[in-house]
């Protein structure tokens, strides 16, 4: 049995809080998801709001928030000079340094920075920080993090604008309405339906008429431009010369919450051979509004094959009043920056590990038999409330024997009462030296949260277990299905490991084993060996975890 790690098939990266590192499968690639649990405390921190005055009015509370938020460190903001009288009566920071990098009356800014200008902000910049933020909606000063010493640089926007980002709020508008009359149109592709149509590729769909008298294609369901909008789909009838075949088709529009068709328009029949574009024009006053734009066909014509190439939007006319459905205030969007930041960088759970529970003492010394007063205890569930997210259980069968011919340490199964007859019977084919306890049924869950405590590793599915174990600071390996993603949905804390497959089909959000096309092969894919293996990296990564938690910075 190898008992090293997989090798490692390509460097790890980061994305959020987590760390993705790509392992070597015998099928397919593995991914483990760690929580980056590697920031140092926050003592020092710059903020720059280079705002004019209401601009900084707005922010106010969110600079009272990040006060609140980290206590000890000290504080330094950079702003403009006209709002330094402000910033020290509302006592935000330790320092304010003055700096002019918009004019102060926004209307003579030309976009510009001369190169002198920005040595200046170096200077008054001047770190090093542990953290450099940006609090400003607007991303035309985010570029000025580049020149800012600091361990994480924060900001509102998309890593992919600035990757010199390490903490990003996504904005609410990643980009402005411009829609315009007249303008290019937006252009749908035919993948952008949903079609009955038998075949279908990413340029057409085509149907053969084996099915009629129904609707072939309805969507996009996407949000549409406000105002008077035309949509024009193109279509071709491809049918032998000698045949001229009989077809009426329907495009109609349908609005959510609208039992009738908005607009509807009839092609009583169409040419053959013609590359044809058919438009249907209507209103569209609701920003959230969703349409079906929907194709009906009648006839059955024999040897013939309908073409579909897609669908252009045109805005003809747009409303004299336009409203964003904004759900964020500017305020909030930089409050919520800070929020962000502050979980980022401080634990996410503080359990005190020197205070262990004594309810759990009792139940979990029954297992004691047959392993040593050092061994490890090990909690193993293997359920969940969906046989799509669980590991089959003889793959955890095999597990624990690992484990307990390999280590020296006790297993402790962990399940419902319904679910203690499953249990009972594994238990009973793998204890040989009474070294593997069922508790099912035994415990509630806040007896199952003293057991999680007195652990040393904790071993599940994406499940409520591998958050519990998570949030009281117990080692813990959650084994993920293809269903959803670990760096959304997966536990987080030190020491917390999530494993899955890296298969194409991941993540389908399907809730239910049937609905799998895959035979489950994100979960089949992954072997006991391998589970193993990450198990006692983690156990022995954890032996000399410190005796609490992190605190250098302040909860709210």
């Amino acid at each position: 049995m190898k008992n090293a790690a997989p090798p490692l098939s390509v460097p790890p990266r980061r994305t959020g809080r987590h760390c993705i590192t790509l392992h070597a499968g015998a099928e397919t690639q593995l991914a483990s998801f760690e929580t980056d649990e590697s920031r140092q405390s926050v003592s020092r921190i710059l903020v720059l709001k280079l705002d004019h005055l209401g601009d900084f009015l707005i922010g106010l509370p969110a600079l009272k928030q990040l006060r609140d938020l980290f206590l000890r460190a000290k504080i330094t903001l950079v702003c403009g000079p006209w709002n330094v009288a402000t910033a020290e009566a509302a006592a935000v920071a330790d320092e304010i340094r003055p700096f002019a990098y918009f004019p102060e009356n926004a209307q003579d800014w030309d976009g510009q920075i001369a190169k002198e200008a920005l040595n200046r902000f170096r200077a008054v910049c001047a770190g090093p920080f542990d953290l450099a933020i940006d609090l400003r909606v607007d991303e035309d000063t985010r570029p000025l993090l580049r020149d800012v010493e600091a361990q994480l640089r924060c900001g509102i926007g998309s890593r992919q604008t600035h990757p010199y980002l390490d903490i990003t709020l996504p904005r609410e508008f990643e980009r402005r309405e411009t829609a315009q009359p007249g303008g290019s149109g937006l252009v749908i592709r035919p993948d952008g339906f949903h079609s009955r149509m038998v075949t279908q590729t990413p340029f057409f769909h085509e149907a053969d008429f084996s099915v009629t008298n129904t609707h072939l294609l309805y969507g996009p369901y996407c949000q549409l431009p406000l105002g008077r909008l035309r949509a024009e789909l193109a279509y071709q009838m491809m049918a032998p010369a000698f045949w001229s075949p009989q077809v009426r088709m329907t495009i109609d529009v349908v609005r959510h919450d609208r039992p009738e068709p908005v607009a509807v328009r009839e092609v009583p029949r169409l040419p053959k051979s013609q590359l044809c574009r058919f438009d249907v024009t209507f209103v569209n006053d609701a920003p959230d509004a969703r349409y079906e734009i929907r194709t009906f066909v009648a006839g059955r014509p024999w040897w013939a094959r309908l073409r579909f190439f897609g669908m252009r939007l045109d805005v003809l006319e747009i409303p004299a009043a336009r409203f964003r459905p904004a759900e964020l205030h500017i305020g909030e969007s930089l409050s919520l920056l800070v929020r962000l930041i502050a979980e980022r960088v401080r634990p996410l759970y503080a359990p005190n590990l020197t205070d262990r529970p004594a309810a759990a003492r009792g139940i979990i010394g029954v297992g004691r038999k047959g392993a040593s007063a050092v061994a490890k205890r090990i909690v193993v569930a293997p359920f969940s409330n969906s046989l799509l997210r669980n590991w089959p259980l003889d793959r955890y069968a095999r597990l624990v024997t690992m484990l307990i011919s390999e280590l020296d340490c006790e297993i402790l199964l962990a399940g419902s009462a319904e679910q203690a007859a499953q249990l009972t019977e594994l238990q009973q084919r793998l204890d040989q030296a009474g070294r593997v306890v069922n508790l099912a049924g035994q415990v509630d869950w806040a007896g199952l949260a003293n057991v999680i405590g007195e652990a040393d590793l904790v071993i599940a599915n994406n499940s409520g277990v591998a958050h519990l174990a998570a949030a009281c600071g117990t080692p813990t390996l959650a084994i993920y299905s293809g269903s959803h993603q670990p760096q959304e949905w997966g536990p987080r804390g030190r020491f917390v490991r999530a494993l899955m497959a890296a298969v194409p089909c991941s993540p389908c959000g399907h809730d239910k084993l049937e609905d799998c096309p895959n035979d489950h092969l994100c979960m089949t894919s992954i072997e006991p060996e391998t589970v193993f293996a990450h198990a006692r990296e983690i156990l022995a990564r954890s032996s000399d975890r410190p005796v609490c938690a992190d605190t250098s910075v302040e909860k709210a």
